[in-house]
């Protein structure tokens, strides 16, 4: 582009060379134009247009060598910023410009409330009984007294009584035998009342020391029929040893044989009797080893261990009014068993 202005401007140059004979040789003309006007009208009208094209020359050449300048700016430029408006075009897209997402910090997960701790699950409210072993000693045959003209008496009576008065004398209630479960072989012959007492307890002892506990229902001469045991208290329907204050004696269908009791209404109370069995103050933990023909629903029989045990916890008129109506919770949480031995746990005290 520089060379072609360059040859416009030669070229420009030339013309006005040529213009400047023109211009000269019109000046000429205009000084022999005064002396002949007329002549010469047409050659002066030539002389100005060429003088016009001339003046008009140079100034239109100039005209275009700016606007080419110009241009040739424009056009460098544009090349400079090319790179620019390139990058910034690539950068830019017709879509909406979306912010960036907000940095999602994870809230820490949160911590499942504790369940309140509301206690041991309440059973229902129970009375309670109680059972211990009878013993033959603590039963004395209950005397017939007769009268002495009776055709029964005795004809040696007492030779001091008066003939008015009636002599009385005792006769002895027939004895009963006892029999073993499954062989109806007699283990003792014992008086009516104790073998009644010891059906109802379940455990008896006998004058000669031994424990018996009922076996149950049989066809022996007389029914029921007992075991002899060798455990000091007789043991429980589960077959497990009865301990005094501890075994309790449940309706299956109401209790689960086996599981562990706790009894409110017993803790803090002092067990009558010497240790280990008695004398100390109770936790309320009892287990439902034990089952019995009479307890049904919601009753639980508790094993004192002796009759002078039951008759220690009666209340302040012999009776054992307060055992009714005894909230019994379930003592899995609470109670445990550790070979013999029943009582709260460590972490529950």
């Amino acid at each position: 582009m520089t060379n072609a202005i360059g040859c416009q401007a030669g070229a420009v140059g030339s013309r006005e060379n040529a213009g400047g004979g023109t211009i000269g040789g019109f000046a000429g003309s205009a000084a022999s134009s005064d002396a002949s006007p007329v002549v010469g009208s047409g050659s002066t009208l030539r002389a100005a247009a060429a003088l016009v094209a001339s003046v008009a020359r140079p100034i239109a050449c100039a005209a275009s060598s700016f606007l080419v300048d110009l241009l040739d700016r424009i056009v460098h430029g544009i090349r400079c910023l090319a790179p620019l408006v390139l990058g910034l075009g690539c950068e830019s897209t017709n879509e909406p410009v979306e912010p960036a997402p907000a940095v999602h910090v994870p809230a820490p997960a949160p911590t499942p409330d504790k369940p309140v701790d509301t206690g041991p699950r309440q059973l229902g409210k129970f009375t309670i009984t109680f059972y211990y072993v009878i013993g033959e000693e603590e039963i004395a045959a209950k005397p017939a007294l007769l009268a002495a003209n009776d055709n029964r008496g005795s004809a040696s009576a007492d030779p001091g009584a008066r003939d008015d008065e009636p002599a009385l004398t005792a006769i002895s209630s027939n004895p009963v035998t006892l029999y073993a479960g499954g062989t109806c072989e007699p283990i003792a012959d014992v008086s009516k009342e104790f073998a009644s007492q010891v059906a109802v307890q379940g455990t008896g002892k006998l004058r000669d020391g031994r424990v018996v506990n009922i076996w149950g229902a049989c066809n022996c001469k007389h029914t029921p029929c007992f075991k002899v045991t060798r455990a000091q208290w007789g043991t429980a329907g589960s077959g497990k040893p009865l301990q005094p204050f501890r075994t309790v004696a449940v309706d299956p269908k109401v209790v689960k044989l086996g599981s562990m009791l706790y009894v409110p209404l017993l803790e803090g109370r002092t067990m009558p009797g010497r240790r280990p069995w008695g004398g100390y103050v109770h936790d309320g933990c009892v287990v439902a080893d034990d089952t019995g023909g009479h307890i049904a629903g919601n009753r639980i029989d508790l094993f004192v261990g002796r009759k002078a045990y039951f008759l220690g916890l009666s209340g302040s008129q012999g009776r054992h009014a307060w055992a009714r109506h005894v909230p019994v919770f379930d003592g899995a949480g609470i109670c445990e068993r550790k070979g013999r031995e029943i009582g709260r746990k460590a972490a529950s005290i």
